[in-house]
């Protein structure tokens, strides 16, 4: 009895293999297509530049102080934490300056575009000011 099996195992060999190699390669691949996947997109990323207050007077100037940058917290982490980094100097009219940018942590979404850079009642733009500098949101969407 035990020779039958071993020559049963033996004569099967090859279709036990090509089963394990059906089943675990489409395991293997499921677990790790979603890894590479995240290595080939980048996330999607709110940019934060420094303007004239010029320019930010053809929109909403939303005045943010110590307490309601908190209600916007990718410009909260690029001007109150990255406020360090930056150096202060003043640029040329017509100039844009990159303040800052941030990994967002979700998908950019309508909700997002409302919040840092459309009005959603009357569709202007959202400009910020703080600390005596005015600023503005842009978007890199990664897809």
């Amino acid at each position: 009895m035990a020779a039958s099996l071993s020559q049963t195992v033996r004569r099967h060999t090859k279709l036990i293999i090509l089963l394990i190699v059906l089943v675990l390669l489409p395991l293997i691949c499921i677990a790790v297509f979603p890894y590479l996947l995240s290595l080939t997109v980048p996330p999607d990323r709110l940019q934060v530049f420094e303007i004239t207050e010029q320019k930010a007077g053809e929109g909403i100037i939303i005045h943010l102080d110590e307490q309601t940058i908190r209600d916007y917290p990718a410009l909260e982490k690029v001007l109150v934490e990255g406020e360090a980094n930056r150096t202060g100097q003043g640029y040329n009219e017509g100039d844009i300056r990159l303040a800052g940018e941030v990994e967002y942590p979700e998908k950019i979404t309508q909700a997002t575009i409302d919040l840092y850079l459309i009005d959603p009642t009357t569709g202007t733009r959202k400009y910020f000011a703080y600390a005596g500098r005015h600023y503005r949101v842009g978007t890199v969407h990664q897809d």
